[in-house]
């Protein structure tokens, strides 16, 4: 189960993509699935799939009629083992289940920690910390198993929230991801940078438009969408939703100038080509960048200073086409996406 975005804000994230593909997954393999999720993206992805599904999500921060349907549907399924993923469904499901034994297993995809750290404001803060202290409360009102998407979440969950019984299973390349072919630059045209990812001041979306500006002999597509604003540069092009892969194989350098970061799965599926990354070293995106460090991933300062000289830095050399490729070639087997399929069903048979 899954109410995208948290409550009432709807979003298709890393989170959310995963989830469209691994559900089906699990599903192709003979474990019979039943997804609860908002009527959104997620939602119809699953149904064209074929995945059983109900509409189930939450309509604010405290829903009291979306927990009693989480209560209902369990015991008309009767299911081995309920997983429930983002914090709004993991919230509602540790209340509607404090009194049954399924065995539950929540999947945050983030560290609040990070988020509060990282606040614009003081009142952002509060607010997250209160999400805090409540998820800290589920968790000894309902002990459950917990999945961290990296061994940054897992030590934030482990050393700050005192937590038990976590288990890492870092997010995959998509299932349809392509074979890494690693071709040379194109020297007779300009270089372009990327960006892919929700248009969010947590992920640094911010930054975009003064980046640009100090890199005026380059193009920058910005790909994604969101609640921020991008201002206008003569370089700058927004160019929306698009396919990942196809993007990212039409740009030079991708750039991840987040502030919260649990995993980094756009740095991922670019290193996994080949591409280079420019990006924070924020939470998740050291560990998924480091087999690539000074070679195919650049870390930076979060301005756009920082970051415009990381860019030229990434962009003035380094590896030769065949050392990207062997780069790109460990990334696409160490996050194949059969091998996260297989670990979250080792653990849930662990749990049955």
């Amino acid at each position: 189960m899954c109410t995208t975005g948290g409550s009432g804000r709807r979003q298709l994230g890393g989170a959310e993509r995963i989830l469209t593909e691994l559900v089906p997954a699990h599903a192709g393999t003979g474990v019979k699935v039943v997804a609860a999720t908002s009527d959104d993206e997620v939602g119809r992805s699953l149904r064209e799939a074929g995945v059983p599904w109900i509409g189930l999500g939450a309509t604010g921060r405290v829903d009291l009629g979306y927990a009693r349907a989480i209560r209902r549907l369990v015991r008309e399924v009767k299911p081995d083992v309920v997983c429930a993923h983002l914090l709004s469904a993991a919230m509602h499901a540790r209340a509607a289940l404090s009194l049954d034994r399924t065995p539950l297993v929540v999947t945050l995809h983030n560290s609040l920690w990070q988020y509060r750290d990282t606040a614009g404001s003081w009142q952002r803060r509060a607010a997250v910390q209160s999400n805090i202290t409540l998820d800290l409360a589920m968790r000894r009102l309902r002990p459950h198993a917990t999945v961290a998407v990296s061994e940054f979440e897992a030590t934030e969950l482990r050393e700050r929230g005192r937590v038990r019984d976590v288990h890492v299973i870092p997010n995959p390349l998509p299932a349809s991801w392509p074979t890494p072919a690693v071709e040379a630059s194109a020297s007779d045209r300009r270089p372009v940078v990327g960006y892919l990812g929700r248009l969010e001041r947590e992920k640094g979306a911010d930054l975009l438009a003064e980046t640009a500006g100090l890199l005026p002999e380059m193009d920058v597509r910005v790909a994604g969408d969101g609640s921020l604003p991008i201002a206008a540069r003569p370089n700058l092009d927004l160019v929306g939703r698009v396919t990942a892969a196809d993007f990212l194989r039409r740009i030079d350098c991708l750039l991840v100038p987040s502030r919260v970061e649990s995993f980094g799965l756009s740095a991922l599926e670019a290193l996994s080509l080949g591409v280079p990354v420019v990006h924070t070293g924020a939470g998740g995106l050291a560990e998924v960048t480091r087999h690539a460090t000074d070679g195919l991933a650049f870390r930076a300062d979060p301005t756009p200073a920082a970051l415009a000289d990381a860019v030229r830095r990434a962009l003035g050399g380094g590896l030769s086409t065949a050392e990207r490729q062997r780069v790109a070639g460990w990334y696409a087997r160490e996050y194949a996406f059969d091998r996260c399929v297989t670990r979250w069903q080792s653990l849930y048979r662990s749990l049955t």
